[in-house]
């Protein structure tokens, strides 16, 4: 699972972002993209990351996109 953000002035510093993420287990990667979650086979694990990921980012007014790739 791959996360990329978008900031804006009027919401939480990119360094508490990185924070709340970093506490779910995600690592920074360099690119495309901005952090990185190894997410395995399971749907359920997908789609419990994805609301903890959204659950931790609420109230911070970011923006972020998530994607997939089967490698």
């Amino acid at each position: 699972m791959y996360v990329r953000f978008q900031f804006s002035s009027e919401g939480a510093s990119p360094l508490a972002v990185i924070k709340v993420v970093t506490e779910l287990g995600f690592r920074p990667v360099m690119g495309e993209y901005d952090f990185f979650y190894e997410v395995g086979g399971k749907s359920g694990t997908y789609r419990e990351m994805l609301r903890k990921l959204h659950e931790g980012l609420r109230g911070l007014k970011v923006l972020y996109t998530v994607t997939t790739k089967k490698e």
